[in-house]
């Protein structure tokens, strides 16, 4: 069994967090080809996230996971937009729920979160909504600072 480790900011530039959930399509994406047995999100020796794929080299070559890699980062990237927007605190629950529930209605909106300490997180699909429209949207809500 051979393994390949790859920097995960390589792969996604968008991606603040190792817990976004285009890690997860990535991971998904590359467990279910042929000769690929496991992917991991680890670390390097500087704290930094990396992938490590391991395969069965008779299968499937390095240089073939890199390539599935690239390009399935590079798809991730410029399908998926991500946008944080900075807001006033919003303690009410309420409003936390709808400014979520709207947020998430709106065709292309894939994931929605409220910090109620000031932020909205956007996850979209850029090619059904753009990322000028959702900050217009946020900014009727009376909620960016």
């Amino acid at each position: 069994m051979d393994s390949l480790r790859i920097s995960l900011q390589s792969i996604l530039s968008n991606i603040e967090d190792v817990e976004d959930k285009c890690v997860d399509r990535l991971v998904g994406s590359l467990k279910n080809r042929d000769g690929i047995t496991a992917v991991e999100v680890t670390e390097d020796q500087n704290c930094r996230p990396q992938l490590l794929v391991k395969f069965d080299a008779d299968i499937i070559s390095n240089g073939q996971i890199q390539h599935i890699t690239r390009e399935t980062g590079k798809k991730l990237d410029k399908t998926i937009g991500h946008l944080r927007i900075k807001v006033q605190e919003v303690q009410d629950t309420q409003r936390i729920q709808a400014t979520t529930t709207l947020l998430k209605k709106l065709k292309g909106v894939m994931n929605v979160l409220v910090v109620p300490a000031g932020w909205i997180i956007l996850e979209f699909n850029q090619y059904i909504i753009g990322e000028s429209i959702l900050r217009e949207l946020v900014d009727k809500m009376n909620l960016v600072v």
